[in-house]
């Protein structure tokens, strides 16, 4: 594959997308999670700072208010979806960095853990959030206010190179886990792409064979429907080769539409496509079928219509003989007039001994 099939075939993975990315978040989805972390995090703040009342903690209460508000404006800002929730991250992290430098100015005395841990944080955040460049001035920042805070209050040097330490931590998790997630992301875009036809956007021979030996092992009343176009050569032949990929593209979208998540569509090659079904009315479904696309494919005036061969798993031992039943069964559809589904007829045995003569 050259480097413009490579980019044709991401772009189109981009707008159809058969083969679903595992773990993959939509926009509504991270806004959701947000939502719940940030609430969840305002009612925590709200729960320590109830805590340093009750117990009477010399700890200022007006902190983990300061944490619940900004918790509460983000969550805010999340629901009324007035601004992208990556924005909704660097509002987060410009007030936590504002009020853990409030802490350390207006500090009395030796860094309690408290404003360390919130230092630990601004630079695991830092790191998370910000690109690479910015993530390094940021965690420089962040530590040049913890040591000139050391110097300013006094405290053990060693509480600097612990902060530090986290800081070379956050960085290197943060971009070990991005390069990580990069690697997934090309993992999971050429394996859809081994198994998607570029054109039509569906599942390829190779994606659809390892459906069809699971289906045959594992799903005893599948089913399994050839399909072709009829007269495509013809379609080529007249108005040229641009107007058959378009006449497959909608072929096959009209067979998805119609087979929806009650089976799997695949391109077979060609202009050929497999149809593998679970315990649907076979029957039915092929006539719905023949019935979409006569309805919904044309070109130039002139129906497009489609040949089934339709085969139960239950007719055959073997993922060849089911493959060759319905090839069979497929090519008498289109010698017996075309636009219509066979599913009886030839029999097994005689394919195989038509195959022995």
């Amino acid at each position: 594959m050259n480097t413009r099939s490579f980019l044709t075939a991401v772009q189109h993975l981009r707008t159809v997308g058969p083969v679903p990315y595992r773990w993959r978040l939509t926009e509504e989805q991270r806004r959701l999670v947000y939502l719940w972390v940030t609430a969840l995090s305002a009612a925590s703040q709200l729960l320590s700072a109830l805590a340093l009342v009750i117990t009477g903690s010399q700890t200022p209460v007006w902190w983990p208010l300061a944490g619940s508000a900004i918790c509460l404006v983000a969550w805010a800002l999340l629901w009324t979806r007035r601004i992208p929730w990556r924005w909704v991250d660097y509002g987060i992290l410009a007030a936590a960095s504002a009020l853990v430098g409030t802490q350390l100015a207006l500090q009395q005395g030796p860094l309690t853990a408290d404003i360390l841990f919130g230092c630990v944080f601004l630079l695991l955040a830092g790191c998370s959030i910000l690109r690479l460049a910015l993530a390094a001035l940021y965690l420089l920042g962040v530590l040049a206010a913890v040591g000139l805070a050391l110097l300013v209050h006094g405290g053990p040097s060693a509480l600097f190179w612990n902060v530090a330490l986290a800081g070379v931590l956050a960085a290197h998790l943060s971009t070990f886990g991005r390069n990580i997630t990069v690697e997934r992301a090309e993992t999971s875009a050429f394996e859809a792409l081994a198994n998607t036809d570029v054109l039509t956007g569906l599942e390829n021979r190779r994606a659809m064979l390892t459906r069809i030996h699971e289906a045959f092992s594992q799903a005893p009343a599948s089913s399994m429907l050839l399909v072709d176009v009829d007269r495509f050569k013809r379609v080529n032949d007249q108005f040229g080769h641009d107007v058959g990929d378009r006449v497959l593209r909608d072929v096959g979208a009209s067979l998805a539409r119609e087979v929806g998540s009650g089976g799997h569509v695949a391109r077979w090659g060609g202009e050929e496509f497999l149809v593998l079904l679970g315990g649907e009315d076979v029957p039915a479904v092929a006539a719905a079928l023949l019935a979409r696309v006569r309805r919904e494919v044309s070109w130039s005036g002139a129906t497009i219509t489609i040949s089934v061969g339709g085969v139960r798993r239950a007719e055959v031992e073997t993922v060849e003989a089911w493959l060759r039943l319905a090839d069979a069964r497929l090519y008498t559809a289109k010698t017996g007039g075309r636009d219509r589904a066979e599913l009886d007829y030839p029999q097994l045995w005689e394919v195989q001994s038509h195959a022995l003569d």
